[in-house]
């Protein structure tokens, strides 16, 4: 099962471990609650002396029987309902998972989709959230499945920063509304999200090296590289990482990659499955933690 921060489950959704950093004593989950959709845990809200936090998992739209656009057009208002519940909009949302069955045949209708929604809530100027929309079907037959972490400060102690991409345009130049990355900075610690990475060409929204697997992994990972640089993290701050390659062989590129730079083979969860584009072969999306002192090691602390 999936868990978000404080190692507490969140929902069926697939957001991966030390989704949000625990710092100093006083960084304590308190109230916790679980949110439910049919019968089914979709989320976990809690709260601790500095914000209120909520992530969201498993997802799915209201009708699974409607046309895939609409389903797309539906989750989100889903998502916004759950965040009602745990007392936040959609402006508290810094990070986003969806996954989207067959996502190279209707990626440009999801966006369409998002964008709108987006555009109705004023997200594009209160905070574009980081995100990797993904190729990956499910067993509830749903068009598209989505994941969310949402923070809500209580004070100026905690705030949330948009972080763009050294290497690559803003998404929003072409459209898809997301940002590169975003960062989450407490008193004691900061981490930051970088979405869904993949090889593209500077200034530009076209596919770098189209069909050659290893410039895509060492073009991706630069980018990524600068991003984390740019905030002050390095390779060695990756808290979760997965990789999504579009064919198992190509694995031999990706672990070459790791290993002609000394990274662990084990550096990231890897999954077969599409990009949203069929020239893409590889993306990565990643998480980095610091800590201004060290946090405690103790049951329930630390990273989950």
């Amino acid at each position: 099962m999936a868990t978000c921060g404080f190692g507490i489950p969140c929902g069926s959704g697939a957001l991966g471990d030390r989704a949000l950093p625990v710092g100093a004593d006083h960084r304590a989950a308190r109230n916790p609650g679980a949110l439910i959709r049919a019968d089914r845990c979709v989320g976990t809200v809690w709260d601790d002396d500095v914000a209120t936090y909520c992530c969201l998992a498993g997802v799915l739209p209201p009708d699974l029987s409607a046309p895939r656009g609409a389903q797309a057009a539906a989750i989100f208002p889903e998502m916004e309902s759950l965040l009602a519940e745990a007392g936040m909009t959609f402006a508290h949302v810094v990070r986003t998972w969806l996954y989207i069955d067959r996502v190279c045949e209707w990626y440009g209708e999801f966006n369409a989709a998002r964008s709108a929604f987006f555009e109705s809530r004023n997200v594009f100027n209160t905070f574009l959230p980081a995100s990797t929309g993904i190729g990956s079907a499910n067993l509830d037959g749903a068009a598209i499945t989505a994941g969310a972490i949402a923070v809500k400060p209580k004070g100026a102690s905690v705030r949330a920063e948009i972080v763009e991409s050294p290497l690559q345009a803003p998404a929003m130049a072409y459209r898809s509304s997301f940002s590169r990355a975003a960062e989450i900075l407490w008193p004691d610690s900061r981490i930051l999200f970088v979405s869904g990475t993949a090889s593209i060409e500077p200034n530009s929204h076209e596919v770098a090296f189209v069909g050659d697997i290893e410039k895509q992994v060492d073009c991706t990972m630069k980018a990524v590289y600068a991003i984390l640089e740019s905030r002050g993290y390095g390779w060695a701050d990756v808290s979760r990482a997965i990789v999504y390659l579009k064919e198992p062989s190509f694995r031999a590129a990706w672990q070459a990659w790791l290993a002609a730079r000394g990274l662990p083979g084990d550096f990231a969860a890897e999954m077969v499955c599409d990009v949203c584009r069929d020239e893409w072969l590889f993306e990565i999306e990643l998480d980095a933690v610091k800590f201004s002192k060290i946090p405690p090691c103790a049951p329930g602390n630390g990273l989950i």
